[in-house]
């Protein structure tokens, strides 16, 4: 396990060297955030405001002794929309970066436009692949709320845990997946299949790989939470309204750009141990030897 976990803090660190050799790649994390801060304003704002009212009237109804149902089928329709929605943009700028990344491995340059155009040609496969994710991912969601209805706490508490587990087997399960989708063609089953088979090899310097990078982000984002946090007392303190405004400003332009910075650096760590799974040579990102070691 030592091993695995020296092989998975090596690769992660490669990975975001060859972020920084490369920061066109940021590029597509970037266009998947803007996508989500979009869909979320024009998809939330006017439900806000459609269902409002209807929760309200909702609770005067129940209130009042009537029997009326709160419109929990429009709320989970509208919430399986946003996650559609949202799935397909993240699952198409991973889809670039991969295949951008893929070109600099093969090639050893890359553009935003050459990722676009990999993403492109997989259109379809990437509408199921987001209709599949939300999907899964209302199926977690109502898990874990399901609990939160009890008044057992124990229940509340598992009911949470199997709808994280079931989300994070199906993160785990499609990790490969957009790899082997960009560089195979390959349909929808075929490459959960092999994205399953490459996952059983590396499963050891994957978990360990993908955890130290979300574990410096956590780091960082802690530091970020400590600064702007203060800032942000200070501003209540001082009765600062621009010092209030400047801390949570820099709050969320903190995390946002740790966030981008995490969904780069994953993209290119998975296509580099595709590489080396189907070709035998991880080629120029991350040591051959290494990602041999990951596949030992």
């Amino acid at each position: 396990m030592t091993n695995e976990i020296v092989n998975g803090l090596e690769l992660s660190k490669q990975s975001w060297a060859a972020l920084r050799q490369n920061r066109q790649l940021l590029a597509f994390p970037i266009i998947s955030t803007i996508g989500l801060m979009i869909i979320t304003a024009l998809l939330f704002i006017p439900a806000a405001a459609l269902l409002g009212p209807l929760l309200t009237a909702t609770g005067q109804s129940a209130q009042g002794g009537s029997q009326s149902d709160p419109p929990w089928l429009l709320l989970v329709l509208i919430l399986f929309v946003y996650y559609l929605i949202a799935y397909f943009f993240v699952i198409f700028s991973n889809t670039a970066l991969v295949g951008a990344t893929m070109k600099l491995i093969n090639e050893g340059q890359a553009t935003v436009g050459d990722g676009i155009r990999v993403a492109l040609s997989r259109l379809g496969k990437i509408i199921v692949y987001a209709l599949i994710s939300a999907t899964i991912g209302i199926i977690a969601r109502r898990i874990s709320q399901s609990g939160r209805n009890s008044n057992n706490i124990i229940v509340s508490i598992l009911a949470a845990i199997v709808g994280a587990l079931v989300q994070g087997a199906w993160n785990l399960l499609i990790f490969f997946a957009v790899p082997v989708m960009v560089v195979e063609n390959v349909s929808v089953i075929t490459s959960l299949k092999r994205s399953l088979e490459i996952f059983k090899q590396t499963w050891g310097e994957n978990f360990v790989g993908q955890t130290a990078v979300g574990g410096i982000s956590c780091l960082v984002n802690l530091v970020i939470l400590f600064v702007t946090g203060g800032m942000v007392a200070a501003g209540i303190a001082l009765d600062s309204l621009p010092l209030l405004i400047l801390g949570g400003v820099l709050m969320v332009l903190g995390f946002m750009v740790v966030a981008l910075l995490n969904g780069a650096v994953n993209g290119i760590f998975q296509a580099s141990l595709y590489q080396y799974a189907t070709t035998g040579d991880a080629g120029p990102i991350i040591k051959t030897e290494l990602a041999r070691q990951a596949f030992g």
